[in-house]
C-alpha cells in the first residue's frame, strides 16, 4: 500500500492538523537514528489528507505519510513473524538489486516466524546504503521478551549493530528539496513501554523517544466528526466527543459500530458507556427504577428503621443518579461514578444494611452489594489487595480484589466500611475513583466505576454528640451538624485530604442512634425473622405469646449502645439459643407455643414451651 504522493508533498501545509507525535518525527528526522515510539502504538491515528479531510491511518502508516513528505523511497518493516517485508514505497519507485539481494525481499519465504534473525543486517544496509532512500520499522519487540526479561540474543545482536551504525554513519544522509537539512536513514523501533528496550537504547544524540498519548478533546472531536456526520446526528458528535474521554480511536470506532448495531442513533452516551462496561443493558436507564424510586420510602424504611431523614437523602441522590442529573452543574456531564455517600453513624444503626437496601432496590438483589471490610486494608501495601500487584510481584496473575468485583458487576454498589481505617494510599485510589470513574489495576487495564455507588462508612465525631437529645428537631439538627463538623475535621486536619472531601460534596449522611421505640420495631421485626427461620430451617412452627414477644422486647432493648446489631445479639441469647435446644429433642415438624420466657438458677436463659 503507497500513499500517494501529493498527499505526501502537502504535508508541511498539513502539518499544524497532524498529531503531535508525527510532527515530533517530522521535525527530528534530520538528526535522528533511532525512534523509539512507545504508547498507543496498535491505535488508528487522525491524519489531515490533502483535501483537507480527515482520515484514519495505522501507526506505520502514519509514519510512511511523514517519511514519504520527506523523499524517502520505501519504508521496511521486520516483525519476527513476518520477516522482512517492503510495506511502502513511492509511486513510481523500483527497488535497486542491492536492496533485494541484500534484504532477500525476492525469497518466497519471510524470515523464520518467531525470530530476529537476519534484523542485524537488515539494520545494516537500511543504515549504510547509497542505493536507496529507506527507512525500517521493527515491530513485536516488547513482546519478544521472555518472562525472565530476556531478549533473544538476535535482537541484542541487532539493536548493537543499529547502535553502531548511529554512532559511524552520519555521512549516509540525503537532501530533499522539501527539507533544509539532509535526513538520516532512520530505524523505529514500536514498543509498548520504553523499557521494553536496552537502557542503552533509550538516550542518546541519535536517539529519540516519541510517545503517542490517547486522542485529547480535539482529536476525539474530529474523529466525532468522521464517524458522526452533524447532518446525520446534530449535536450527537459534540456530545460524543467529550464522553469518550480515556478512549483510543479504535475504541471510538468500535462504539459507534455498536451505537448502528443497537438502532439507538441518539444515545451515544449509553454506546460508550456499554463499550467501557462490556454491557449493554442498563438498569440506571430501565423505565422500572423509576416506579421503584417513587415507592423508595417504603422499601428502605421497611428495613432500615428510624432513619427517616437519612432515607431521605439517600432518595434524593438515588433520583438525581437514575435521571442523569449526577454533577449537573458541570458544563459537560461527568465522567465520576453514578453517586457517592458517606454514612455516619454509631455501629448498629442501619449503615450496611442501608446499603444492602440501596442495592436491592437499584439493581434487584443484594448480591450487588460489593463490601470491603477496610479495617483489613489498614497495612502498608494493602493498596495492591484492591487494584492487583504490579508485573513480577507475587498475587500479580490474581488482580485486585476491588478491580475484579467491579469489573464482573459493573453495575453495583461499592461498600467500604469503616474508612477512616484504611491506609492512606488507598484514599488515593479513592480519590482517583470518585473524580474519573475509572481505575487502572495492577495489569494496567481500566475498570470503570461510573455505574456504581460508592458508599463510605465511619463513625466519625460520635465522641462529641454526647448529651444531644436527638427526640427533638432541634437536638437532631445539632447532632447531624456535630457530625458533620467532625467528618470534615478528619479529612482537612487529620488526613489532609481535602479534596476527597470535596469529591464527595454535600452526600454525608448522618444515622440517629436508636431510640427505645425504633429499638422496640427491630427487636419486633427481628422475632418475626427469627419465627421464619425457624419454620424453614427446622419444619416447625413456633408461636409466640404476646406476654413471651413483650418480655423478649424488653430484654432487647435494655442496651442500646450497640444498637440494632446489640439487639440482635440479645434475642440470639435471650432466645434463639434456648428455643434450639428446646426444639433439638422435637420432631422436625408440628408446632409449638413460646408461653414463657424466663432464666434457670445459673442465669442461663430458658423458654417455656408447649406441644
Amino acid at each position: 500500500m503507497s500513499v500517494q504522493s501529493s498527499a505526501a508533498d502537502s504535508f508541511e501545509a498539513q502539518n499544524q492538523a497532524m498529531p503531535l507525535w508525527l510532527r515530533s518525527i517530522h521535525a527530528a528526522l534530520p538528526m535522528t537514528s533511532h525512534f523509539i515510539v512507545h504508547g498507543a502504538i496498535r491505535d488508528r491515528h487522525v491524519v489531515p489528507t490533502a483535501t483537507g479531510l480527515p482520515t484514519f491511518r495505522t501507526t506505520v502508516e502514519a509514519i510512511w505519510g511523514v517519511l514519504a513528505s520527506s523523499g524517502f523511497d520505501c519504508l521496511l518493516t521486520y516483525s519476527p513473524l513476518d520477516g522482512m517485508v517492503l510495506a511502502h514505497q513511492r509511486d513510481g519507485w523500483r527497488p535497486p538489486e542491492s536492496l533485494n539481494n541484500a534484504l532477500g525481499l525476492d525469497a518466497r519465504d519471510p524470515a523464520p516466524p518467531i525470530d530476529f534473525h537476519g534484523l542485524d543486517a537488515a539494520i545494516g544496509y537500511v543504515q549504510t546504503t547509497h542505493d536507496a532512500k529507506p527507512a525500517l520499522l521493527v515491530e513485536y519487540v516488547s513482546q519478544a521478551n521472555g518472562l525472565d526479561g530476556d531478549r533473544p540474543s538476535q535482537l541484542n545482536v541487532a539493536m548493537l549493530m543499529a547502535l553502531r551504525n548511529a554512532h559511524r554513519t552520519t555521512g549516509v544522509q540525503f537532501k530533499h528539496d522539501a527539507r533544509r537539512r539532509a535526513l538520516r536513514h532512520p530505524v523505529f523501533w514500536l514498543v509498548d513501554h520504553p523499557n521494553d528496550l536496552p537502557t542503552w537504547m533509550l538516550s542518546g544524540d541519535t536517539i529519540r523517544q516519541v510517545p503517542i498519548g490517547r486522542p485529547e478533546l480535539p482529536t476525539r472531536a474530529a474523529v466525532a466528526s468522521v464517524l458522526l456526520p452533524e447532518a446525520a446526528a446534530p449535536g450527537v458528535a459534540a456530545r460524543f466527543a467529550d464522553a469518550t474521554e480515556g478512549l483510543s480511536v479504535n475504541a471510538m470506532i468500535d462504539a459507534v459500530a455498536f451505537l448502528h448495531a443497537s438502532g439507538g442513533a441518539g444515545d451515544i452516551d449509553g454506546a460508550v458507556r456499554a463499550y467501557r462496561v462490556g454491557v449493554s443493558e442498563n438498569p440506571w436507564r430501565n423505565l422500572q427504577l423509576r416506579e421503584k424510586l417513587q415507592d423508595g420510602h417504603q422499601h428502605l424504611e421497611a428495613r432500615v428503621k428510624g432513619q427517616s431523614r437519612a432515607v431521605q437523602r439517600v432518595l434524593d441522590l438515588l433520583i438525581r443518579s437514575a435521571m442523569g442529573l449526577t454533577s449537573a452543574h458541570q458544563r459537560r456531564p461527568g465522567t465520576g461514578v453514578r453517586g457517592v455517600l458517606y454514612f455516619s453513624g454509631a455501629t448498629g444503626v442501619g449503615k450496611t444494611e442501608m446499603a444492602k437496601a440501596i442495592a436491592e432496590l437499584v439493581f434487584g438483589k443484594e448480591e450487588a452489594l460489593i463490601r470491603f471490610d477496610m479495617s483489613e486494608f489498614s497495612g502498608e501495601g494493602s493498596d495492591l489487595r484492591l487494584i492487583g500487584s504490579p508485573p513480577g510481584y507475587v498475587g500479580h496473575s490474581s488482580g485486585g480484589e476491588l478491580t475484579n468485583a467491579v469489573r464482573r458487576r459493573p453495575f453495583s454498589v461499592v461498600l467500604f466500611d469503616e474508612i477512616d481505617k484504611a491506609d492512606g494510599r488507598i484514599l488515593d485510589k479513592f480519590l482517583q475513583i470518585l473524580s474519573d470513574g475509572r481505575l487502572t489495576d495492577g495489569s494496567g487495564d481500566t475498570v470503570y466505576f461510573t455505574d456504581t455507588i460508592i458508599i463510605f462508612t465511619s463513625n466519625q465525631g460520635l465522641l462529641n454528640t454526647d448529651g444531644i437529645d436527638t427526640d427533638t428537631e432541634e437536638g437532631l439538627q445539632e447532632y447531624e451538624d456535630t457530625v458533620r463538623r467532625a467528618v470534615e475535621r478528619f479529612f482537612t486536619d487529620q488526613l489532609n485530604r481535602p479534596e476527597l472531601l470535596g469529591r464527595i460534596g454535600d452526600n454525608i449522611v448522618t444515622f440517629r442512634p436508636i431510640t427505645e421505640r425504633v429499638g422496640r420495631e427491630l427487636a419486633d421485626a427481628f422475632l418475626d425473622t427469627i419465627l421464619t427461620r425457624v419454620a424453614t430451617a427446622t419444619g416447625v412452627t413456633v408461636e409466640l405469646t404476646a406476654q413471651a414477644r413483650d418480655v423478649l422486647i424488653g430484654a432487647a432493648v435494655a442496651d442500646l449502645s450497640k444498637g440494632g446489631r446489640g439487639i440482635g445479639l440479645a434475642l440470639e441469647s435471650v432466645f434463639v439459643n434456648p428455643l434450639a435446644r428446646e426444639l433439638f429433642l422435637l420432631p422436625s415438624h408440628g408446632s409449638v407455643a413460646v408461653e414463657g420466657i424466663g432464666k434457670a438458677s445459673d442465669g442461663t436463659p430458658t423458654v417455656q414451651v408447649r406441644l
